[in-house]
């Protein structure tokens, strides 16, 4: 039987996910519904660069890949001190930093979120951190530390805006090969071919929402990325099929593997 899936993704990204899926027998397609784009305001973000380079931070902690790219970007020539320390939320956020900064991390949590950094991430009250994230970052991991009297810096390294935009994109990529693409506006008309659609982030569902307002075909199964794309699908009213246990396009592919042999009937769970 042939699979149709939906990636809700910059194709570009989502390049690797889709080979993955072809080795199931899934033919996919791309939509890209959100975007990273430059703040407006650069000088709040062009200080905190300028203190952490003069070590005044004893902690950098990255959410996100994008805020790898804005720091790359940013530092240029620069260096960040040796003894900076870095937690990462994840193994991608990890892997960016490593290729991206030259450095390793101090510290990832096993769960990959906020509320798993805050709970196995030892700090000594009056630490000074430096939280550069996204315009749309919940306060989960910022409130966390200030409870435990930490000294927060935080700055909006990037903005996510709903395609198609006019800002400035942080990192603009290109696909390597031909693929399936879907406008945003196309996805409506072409959702009872879908078996499967793939949200990667929260603000993904979100911008999902707003397009489609009515429920989703009967037949069709989502995956969502990780447990807070999860949490935003149910808030959003729509049903979760399958967590990928882990944020990859591997783990995307085992969980898509798994809701098509058991007939959309299992749930992957995230490794607690």
């Amino acid at each position: 039987m042939a699979y149709n899936a939906l990636i809700l993704r910059n194709p570009a990204r989502a390049e690797a996910t889709v080979a993955e899926f072809e080795k199931l027998g899934i033919t996919s397609w791309c939509a890209q519904l959100i975007e990273t784009i430059w703040p407006e305001e650069l000088h709040g973000l062009e200080a905190m660069v300028q203190r952490l380079v003069a070590g005044e931070y004893s902690w950098l902690v990255l959410t996100s890949v994008n805020t790898v790219v804005v720091l790359e970007k940013l530092l240029a020539s620069y260096q960040l001190p040796a003894s900076l320390r870095i937690a990462s939320v994840g193994e991608k956020t990890s892997d960016a930093i490593t290729a991206k900064l030259g450095r390793s991390v101090d510290f990832q949590p096993e769960i990959q979120s906020a509320s798993g950094m805050l709970d196995k991430w030892q700090l000594t009250p009056g630490t000074r951190i430096c939280y550069p994230h996204g315009d749309l970052a919940k306060p989960t991991l910022s409130a966390g530390l200030l409870n435990r009297g930490m000294v927060v810096d935080e700055v909006i390294a990037y903005q996510t805006v709903s395609t198609p935009c006019t800002g400035t994109v942080v990192d603009p990529v290109t696909a390597t090969k031909t693929l399936n693409v879907l406008q945003p506006e196309a996805i409506s008309a072409k959702l009872e071919q879908m078996d499967l659609l793939v949200f990667s982030a929260p603000s993904v569902v979100r911008r999902f929402r707003q397009l489609i307002e009515a429920g989703l075909p009967a037949s069709t199964r989502t995956i969502a990325i990780g447990q807070p794309t999860a949490k935003a699908l149910r808030a959003a009213d729509l049903p979760v099929h399958a967590i990928a246990a882990e944020p990859t396009p591997q783990g995307l592919a085992r969980a898509a593997k798994d809701l098509l042999q058991l007939h959309g009937l299992a749930v992957v769970e995230e490794t607690k």
